[in-house]
């Protein structure tokens, strides 16, 4: 049974991508460069912890469940 267009086909050669004719694979590594100073990891880390994130976010709705459970409160 041969179908036209049965299953995954390959591109006929002159529509192949380079990985397909046979290039060079990569080295797997990019070309990011060094990584920043410790100083500067360092004084971005603190610019984070004191001005962008918080320790323990007050989820939005604790405030109305510590009301429902309030002792002395009747529902």
């Amino acid at each position: 049974m041969s179908a036209l267009n049965s299953g995954r086909q390959s591109p006929p050669p002159e529509r192949q991508s380079g990985s397909q004719l046979q290039d060079t694979p990569g080295s797997g590594r990019t070309n990011v460069g060094k990584p920043p100073a410790h100083e500067t990891s360092q004084q971005s880390s603190e610019y984070f912890r004191d001005n962008v994130l918080t320790s323990n976010p007050e989820h939005p709705l604790e405030k109305i469940e510590a009301e429902k459970f309030a002792k002395g409160k009747q529902h």
